[in-house]
């Protein structure tokens, strides 16, 4: 019976420890009236953005295809999406250890249709943050996510030319201080991709 209130009143705390973080980073954050940010010229849609209010787990954690996008050149094949994290962070791992951590989960569309690719996540690794009797299992910087899509999937994407992704993390430091969840865009473009 003890075991219950000890994980309610952990996360609880945890709460509590990110809503303060949020305040911090928010008033801290350099956007002070009069201070000038330089502007980011870039064409990679993944350069970060200047921007006021909390912080969530897009300011730690990006998305990046592997090989430069460059899948899906035979018949099938796997698209694989991997994650870059700041040092010091990580995201919950898929399935997440508890019932209320929010797992890092991949999803696709074609043309504004969800899509529903077969999805392989990489293992957890078990980090020294506990909650209850509980370790934690998390990703950390360089964590690949596979999407491997059948023929009939490959076929469609194909004549479409274009694959939207999102992957939904929650960025946690080490000290287990967590992040508002954050949804990462990615869209591979397939005419792109095709052998020359």
């Amino acid at each position: 019976m003890t075991t219950r209130p000890k994980v309610l009143l952990t996360g609880v705390a945890v709460f509590l420890i990110a809503i303060a973080a949020f305040m911090l980073i928010g008033t801290n954050s350099g956007n002070a009236p009069g201070s000038a940010q330089p502007e980011q010229a870039s064409s990679d849609p993944q350069a970060p953005v200047a921007r006021t209010g909390l912080a969530d787990s897009s300011d730690k954690v990006r998305l990046n295809l592997a090989e430069g996008g460059k899948a899906l050149v035979g018949e099938t094949g796997e698209i694989v999406l991997t994650l870059d994290i700041e040092p010091g962070w990580h995201v919950n791992a898929n399935p997440a250890s508890m019932e209320f951590l929010i797992p890092t989960v991949a999803s696709s569309s074609v043309n504004g249709q969800s899509l529903d690719i077969p999805t392989q996540y990489p293992r957890g690794r078990v980090s020294d943050i506990t909650l209850g009797d509980t370790a934690l299992e998390v990703y950390d910087d360089g964590a690949s996510i596979r999407l491997l899509p059948d023929e009939k999937q490959t076929a469609a994407l194909k004549e479409a030319g274009k694959l939207d992704m999102t992957v939904r993390v929650q960025a946690c430091s080490d000290e287990g201080v967590c992040l508002a969840p954050a949804d990462l865009p990615v869209a591979l473009n397939l005419d792109e991709t095709k052998p020359q």
